[in-house]
């Protein structure tokens, strides 16, 4: 992606990649069928980064799992692989998730986007 303007690519996940969002108890509290989308973003800003978008069914669990674990890591995995883990700050109520910081170059941002997209 070039620098300056923001940028996405959106794509979509596969029903067969294994994605779960667990809590620290190793609790499932989402799944690849609550994610609707996933894009890739470059802005000079905030540089490169992901922002998942839930399902609107996704969205709702969302919120109440950010609610439920306030103060709490929830982790993303793939194919049982630990990709991100983040303190939760505050409930999360717009159905979106940003990975900000994992991908330092857009090599990085498109091998963590084939880790969840499959």
């Amino acid at each position: 992606m070039p620098d300056g303007s923001t940028q996405y690519r959106m794509l979509n996940v596969s029903n067969e990649k294994g994605l779960e969002f667990r809590d620290e108890n190793d609790n499932v509290l989402l799944d690849e069928k609550d994610v609707a989308w996933v894009y890739e973003k470059y802005s000079e800003d905030s540089g490169y980064h992901l922002i998942l978008e839930f399902t609107v069914d996704g969205a709702s669990e969302l919120a109440e799992a950010t609610k439920e674990n306030i103060g709490k890591e929830i982790s993303l995995f793939a194919d049982g692989e630990k990709i991100f883990s983040a303190m939760v700050v505050a409930k999360i109520t717009d159905g979106k998730i940003a990975i900000i910081g994992k991908a330092s170059n857009y090599k990085q941002l498109m091998s963590l986007t084939e880790k969840i997209t499959g």
